[in-house]
């Protein structure tokens, strides 16, 4: 009888075990602390994770082309250990979640400093892998409403806050450290850990990591290294803070502690007194940051403000409402010769970058003017047709993305469509703003499409409803809708929004938010984003709760 061959034996590869014993695909024996694995063979145990993430879809998903990286240089001259759920978490992060923030405007951040300094600095590299699980299960979820929900409801959120942990603990570590690049490790990570908490709708942690941010760019003073770009790490720090810099900016409208860097006069750039056209893009953009941050600060603590309370202040309010606009009519004179005659020559990103500029110069005049107007409604009319132009823009700026990005650093959007949506006395304007916020689930820094639509939505079914309720014959006008399809009544209006309330109350419901609730409960939309410190002072809020209280004539 012949032999047969027996089939060499095959090593168990390791699923639970430690770090290291995984990314070497071995069988690891999990002795407590560090594996016998590790310890006899003289290699270090880099302990277990706490968190794995669930099985990867079968679906593999698309990568789009990357010119940073290459697929095969993922996780090549590590000095640590990559698990296969981190190499999974790295991967979607250069090949998605960099792209998406980049489809905006460049930004040497993204398209070179993070992703080398992941290769070289541990804190980093799990700060970018916590920060890419996040991304990756809101996009799955198609981008819902950022709400605080425990972690241990979701195997991603736990996986991310064990690797935002190593992040601060290796971070901690190094506290005595004189290492030069350790400054520049602490910030990276510090903006890091701020769009993680704001994907996840955690906003006082958000705020507070952008704080230590900034305060560190601020104690460096105008005589530092970043005042001076002479080196290669000042101009790493110059991207740095352009990022910081313009988070602190759209801050304004959630936390009065913000702006921080325009408050002490740092890293604003201000027009000339004698404006020439701007000619690129970037110095475009530099000029506009300068004016979005004296915009914000003006008119962020004035949305909401009750008649008394401009009156109590109008004279100080007028004078800076001149500032700001003086400044504004500056830049206005740089920016459109530009847009007019340079246009046709830029990159088709370059050309959504410079609409998103035009876009916000458009609502950004209508902004300045009404949040001193009170209750003077017919002077909001004539914006009517401004605000209208806002969502006419929005439009053609979707129509122009190859793929609309999920997550942004900048403001693009949401501010000027959030104003159109709550502040026009149009209702066609309104319901077609908050069709818009609808059809692109997304992100821009703290602001949430979400959110400001469900605020939007609540607003419009409250005014309808009043009207309905007090005027005969109110419910069957109509009101041109154009952009989304002819004409809609106001009590299909109605209808709908009333649909959309009822959903979100079931939801709030099953999350246990919400003991019980009916339709004619006086429920506050504010509950969808859950307990939030200082929410009541967002500007948004505050322009929601002071549309609700306006009486129709």
């Amino acid at each position: 009888m012949g032999s047969s061959k027996v089939p060499a034996a095959r090593r168990t590869r390791s699923k639970t075990g430690c770090r290291t014993c995984r990314a070497r695909h071995l069988k690891c024996d999990e002795t407590p602390v560090a594996c016998r694995n590790c310890s006899s063979t003289g290699r270090r145990c880099d302990g277990y994770d706490a968190q794995r993430l669930p099985p990867k879809l079968k679906a593999a998903l698309k990568q789009p082309e990357n010119q940073y990286l290459s697929p095969s240089s993922l996780g090549t001259g590590l000095d640590w250990a990559m698990t296969s759920d981190e190499r999974r978490c790295l991967s979607y992060f250069q090949f998605h979640t960099v792209p998406t923030l980049l489809e905006f405007f460049d930004s040497a951040l993204w398209q070179k400093l993070v992703l080398e300094m992941s290769r070289s600095e541990p804190p980093v590299y799990h700060a970018i892998v916590a920060l890419s699980a996040i991304h990756q299960n809101s996009e799955e979820n198609g981008m819902p409403l950022a709400t605080p929900a425990p972690s241990a409801v979701n195997p991603w959120h736990q996986f991310a806050e064990d690797q935002l942990a190593r992040s601060i603990k290796l971070i901690n570590q190094r506290r005595t450290s004189q290492d030069p690049r350790l400054r520049e490790v602490i910030l990276v990570c510090c903006l890091l850990f701020v769009l993680a908490d704001l994907l996840r709708g955690f906003y006082e942690n958000a705020f507070l990591h952008l704080q230590s941010g900034l305060r560190i760019l601020r104690d460096l003073q105008l005589t530092g290294p970043v005042a001076n770009p002479t080196s290669r790490q000042s101009l790493v720090e110059q991207c740095i803070v352009a990022a910081f810099a313009h988070l602190d900016i759209l801050a304004a409208h959630y936390d009065r502690v913000f702006p921080i860097l325009r408050a002490h006069g740092q890293h604003i750039a201000h027009p000339p007194a004698a404006p020439t056209p701007f000619h690129t893009l970037p110095e475009a953009r530099i000029a506009f940051d300068s004016l979005l941050s004296a915009a914000y600060e003006f008119s962020a603590p004035c949305m909401g403000m009750t008649e008394e309370q401009v009156v109590a202040s109008y004279s100080v309010l007028q004078a800076q409402q001149h500032e700001v606009w003086w400044q504004m009519n500056q830049f206005t004179h740089s920016f459109r010769p530009f847009y007019t005659t340079t246009y046709h020559k830029l990159s088709p990103k370059e050309q959504r970058g410079a609409d998103i500029i035009n876009l916000n110069l458009i609502s950004l005049p209508v902004c300045l003017q009404t949040c001193l107007l009170g209750k003077n409604y017919a002077a909001m009319a004539h914006y009517t047709s401004e605000l209208e132009t806002v969502c006419r823009l929005t439009e053609e700026i979707m129509s122009k993305f190859p793929e609309r990005p999920s997550f942004t650093l900048e403001a693009g959007v949401l501010p000027p469509l959030y104003l159109s949506a709550i502040l026009c006395v149009e209702y066609g304007v309104r319901w077609r703003a908050i069709e818009l916020l609808r059809s692109w689930p997304h992100r821009e820094g703290p602001f949430d499409s979400n959110w400001l639509a469900s605020l939007a939505e609540e607003a419009l079914r409250l005014d309808l409803h009043e009207r309905c309720t007090a005027e005969p014959g109110f419910a069957e006008m109509s009101f041109v809708v154009n952009g989304v399809g002819g004409q809609v009544t106001a009590s299909a209006m109605l209808q709908k929004l009333t649909r959309i309330r009822r959903q979100k109350i079931d939801m709030m419901l099953r999350t246990k938010r919400l003991e019980s609730a009916t339709l004619d409960d006086q429920w506050d939309p504010l509950n969808a984003v859950g307990p939030v410190k200082g929410m009541a002072s967002w500007s948004c809020i505050r322009a929601f709760r002071a549309r609700m209280s306006i009486p129709h004539a």
